[in-house]
């Protein structure tokens, strides 16, 4: 039986772009693990080598019930790799594939990942690959669990990862429009609240919230096409989850919720009943001004004294011709813009 680092490998669970992931049994713990081992194994580069210590740093640094948690990590004849808890169910990308998830497990499921993103900006670490794939739901029903760091960085900090200025990093379709230009200083939190909002839409579409025919279409899109609602997309209408999750979306950050911590409340107050969506909220002072105007107008009918006898049989001048309308003027329309 193959083993690596003392681990008993039994099988082949996924594979990525850099890593491979095996259900293996540790013998000391007496239970089965799952092990992720670098692709290219001895013959990884040292930025590959980077990238993988960068995944053990961060998930070393804090534990949250919604991240999988890490049990070791070690080289075995040069070959890198790491040992976490074994989440027994499926990814959320795979279960993406039988439909959307109705609208209130998706508000739940990306407002327990907003939890664990809360969790990692509190010690400063960026996750910067949030995705459906990354995302995996146990089959006790425990809710979901977040998972592969490797593209984790350290805001306001040069501690973790070897990015370079000016390359874009993430998945297209769900990188946000900062990382799809390569803008290294306007990556942060909120680039983490743009990936939350990507998750939430492809769970209430089953499919990501930019689509393209080539890379360079996608990018084109993610930086300036406007997201259409997921309410749209999916055949729904409710007019809080649109806004929060666009809100997530907003091309601009400074244009988005604040932090992780603000998503998640605001999707726990959709969930409860409470949120009240802004054009919602607009529409008061606007009907309360009619009332008034309605209002104010009938009390000055009451108010106002008759007209004279005299007034009413007054004749028209003859000859004389009314004006009713100005001339019209020919409309110029201009398309509108939603990014």
């Amino acid at each position: 039986m193959r083993k690596i680092g003392g681990y008993e490998l039994r099988g082949e669970l996924g594979r990525g772009g850099m890593g491979v992931v095996f259900r293996a049994f540790d013998p000391r713990a007496q239970r089965e693990v799952a092990l992720k081992l670098l692709t290219s194994g001895a013959g990884a580069t040292p930025e590959q080598r980077a990238r993988f210590a960068v995944e053990v740093e961060a998930l070393a640094s804090f534990q949250h019930p919604h991240v999988v948690r890490i049990h070791s990590a070690g080289e075995d004849q040069g070959r890198p790799y790491l040992v976490t808890d074994l989440i027994e169910g499926e990814s959320l990308e795979d279960r993406l594939t039988r439909g959307p998830l109705p609208a209130r497990e998706a508000a739940l499921l990306v407002e327990q990942l907003s939890g664990a993103l809360a969790a990692s900006h509190a010690v400063g670490i960026l996750h910067r690959d949030l995705k459906p794939a990354n995302v995996l739901l146990r089959a006790d029903g425990g809710g979901p669990v977040l998972i592969d760091f490797g593209l984790a960085k350290s805001f306001g900090a040069e501690a973790l990862g070897p990015t370079k200025t000016g390359a874009a990093l993430g998945t297209p379709g769900y990188w946000s429009p900062e990382q799809a230009r390569g803008a290294k200083a306007e990556i942060g939190p909120r680039t983490d609240v743009y990936g939350l909002g990507a998750i939430l839409y492809a769970a209430l579409c089953a499919e990501p919230p930019i689509k393209g025919s080539s890379l360079t279409e996608i990018v084109i899109a993610t930086i300036s096409r406007p997201v259409t609602p997921p309410s749209k997309a999916g055949g729904w209408r409710d007019p809080g989850l649109d806004e929060i999750c666009l809100r997530s979306l907003a091309k601009e950050p400074a244009a988005r919720f604040a932090n992780s911590e603000e998503l998640r409340d605001a999707l726990a107050r959709w969930r409860r009943g409470e949120y009240v969506a802004r054009a919602r909220r607009q529409r008061w002072p606007a009907a309360l001004l009619l009332l008034l105007l309605a209002a104010g107008g009938g009390l000055w009918f009451t108010l106002a004294p008759a007209p004279s006898s005299a007034a009413l049989d007054t004749p028209t001048p003859t000859g004389t011709q009314r004006e009713t309308g100005a001339t019209p003027s020919e409309a110029h329309a201009t398309p509108a813009s939603n990014a």
